[in-house]
């Protein structure tokens, strides 16, 4: 009698639990768009005021690169949010502000080397877009997520290198 109540209980909540797990990974799909549009949208406002002021034109080259990418990342977000019902402001965040008025006080060699540091440190933590990867729900918001990993790391490889040869 114990096992057949405990085997009913257990075939009457495995739905329920996979309900909630779905629910849960719903959740991760909306904070990563809710976190990553407004953060590549700052983005943007940096790398394209670093492209602007730079006074290496393999930085301003760089940053040029980059700031097309990130500007496609962003559509392909808002794509993502559209069709899975996510509100998500793409207003840059206070970052950028700040991040813009710290640059904004650096000329040449300066500026260049503070954009690489940042944009060094902003590529080289992938934890939401690995929550994304590991926890999401949407095989392409998922695909989205890991193929922006890859693209952060090319971006993280560039930048540490022409750091490198600006330092020198």
């Amino acid at each position: 009698m114990f096992r057949t109540t405990a085997l009913l209980t257990l075939m009457m909540t495995l739905p329920f639990a996979a309900s909630v797990q779905a629910q849960e990974k719903e959740k991760a799909d909306t904070a990563f768009l809710t976190k990553v549009i407004p953060g590549i949208a700052a983005s943007i406002k940096i790398i394209e005021y670093s492209e602007k002021n730079s006074s290496d034109e393999k930085v301003k080259d760089f940053a040029e690169r980059v700031a097309k990418q990130h500007k496609g990342a962003l559509k392909t977000a808002k794509e993502h949010a559209k069709r899975l019902k996510v509100e998500a402001s793409a207003d840059p965040d206070k970052d950028s502000k700040e991040m813009i008025d710290k640059l904004s006080k650096l000329t040449g060699t300066d500026l260049d080397v503070a954009f690489l540091k940042w944009l060094s440190h902003i590529h080289h933590d992938t934890t939401l877009f690995d929550n994304e990867v590991k926890n999401g729900a949407d095989a392409d918001l998922k695909a989205f997520a890991k193929s922006s990993i890859d693209s952060g790391n090319e971006h993280l490889k560039e930048a540490n290198e022409l750091l490198a040869k600006i330092k020198k």
